[in-house]
């Protein structure tokens, strides 16, 4: 045992010393990047603000209307998002942004703020918060990883911690002009049930087999049913799980004719794009009960939320078949 850990520690070194290097790199383009917007902005005589949240995809996704609140009180100023490279495409056709600055790491938003090139910042991390890759754990006033959700949803925690009012929007979702969704390449242009089973935090995830039994009741009553994720868990369900980019993602779960999940980032992007759904909760860390929505789903205007005050696990199969059930029925209901 003390041999993993031996090697599992050397593992991590390794790898913190290859990204450091990719770290100083990476810093070396974007600080050149951000001197010449400082330049261009001072030269406009506009300001130059910051959106600080680098991950992760429902965060980002959850924390859109912090742009478009920024751009109400900074309508003149050049208003960048700075945000991993790999989560870019979340943002980077929101109307209300001048541009993106793409960074390699946490750590790496972390340093260009110090820099102090920006005349106004709002760092939507909450306190406590640890760089992955480099193991650095950066502080700040506000909420922490402890409480975060003891704020309110994750949009009004967020903002309270970047110095905004507690902001409590839904969120929209921004394709780029001329996008083509890819669902009719999956043979996906007919009705169909979005499934996203798993998550990086288990106490979020139910168990697959009881999504499976879901699958396959929806299946005996004629709906087809897709799994996408980045793990293919439900063997009742199709599966499309890493076969498609954000943006794809997004695509196939927009023209969906509902999402079933828990609560993770394709669940925001099913609330932003206003996609009927079903949501399960149980308790996660400390917080038994907690909201991670605005807008829709939170409201109930367009989904349900399937709450346990204890594991998630305790959710029954045929509740959420129910709820499923009730979901379709609104989606073909006429509006009142």
């Amino acid at each position: 045992m003390n041999s993993f850990r031996h090697a599992a520690r050397w593992r991590r070194r390794l790898h913190q010393l290859g990204h450091g290097a990719k770290l100083l790199a990476s810093l070396a383009v974007s600080s050149g990047r951000l001197v010449f917007l400082k330049i261009r902005a001072l030269l406009a005589r506009r300001e130059l603000v910051a959106i600080g949240l680098t991950e992760h995809i429902g965060d980002i996704v959850a924390c859109e209307p912090v742009a478009r609140h920024v751009r109400e009180i900074h309508p003149s100023a050049d208003i960048f998002w700075v945000v991993s490279r790999n989560l870019r495409a979340l943002v980077d056709s929101h109307p209300a942004l001048t541009g993106i600055l793409p960074v390699l790491c946490f750590t790496e938003w972390r340093l260009l703020a110090s820099l102090k090139l920006f005349d106004r910042t709002f760092d939507l991390h909450v306190g406590g918060k640890v760089c992955y890759d480099c193991g650095i754990q950066f502080s700040k006033p506000g909420p922490t990883l402890e409480d975060y959700f003891s704020h309110g949803p994750l949009l009004t925690s967020f903002s309270i911690g970047a110095g905004l009012p507690p902001i409590d929007d839904a969120p929209r979702f921004f394709f780029p002009p001329h996008f083509n969704s890819r669902a009719e390449t999956f043979g996906l242009s007919g009705s169909y049930i979005v499934l996203h089973t798993v998550s990086n935090d288990g106490s979020k995830c139910w168990p697959p087999d009881s999504w499976g039994a879901v699958a396959a009741s929806l299946k005996q009553e004629g709906l087809r049913v897709i799994e996408v994720g980045f793990r293919h868990d439900v063997l009742e369900a199709e599966d499309i799980c890493g076969r498609l980019s954000l943006l794809e993602l997004a695509a196939v779960i927009r023209d969906a004719a509902l999402f079933a999940g828990i609560d993770s980032g394709p669940a925001h992007i099913a609330n932003a794009l206003g996609t009927r759904g079903v949501v399960l909760l149980g308790s996660y860390r400390h917080f038994r009960e907690y909201m991670p929505f605005t807008g829709g789903y939170a409201a109930g205007t367009t989904g349900e939320l399937l709450r346990s005050a204890g594991a998630i696990a305790e959710i029954g199969v045929s509740d959420v078949c129910a709820a499923i059930r009730r979901q379709l029925a609104k989606r073909h209901s006429p509006a009142p």
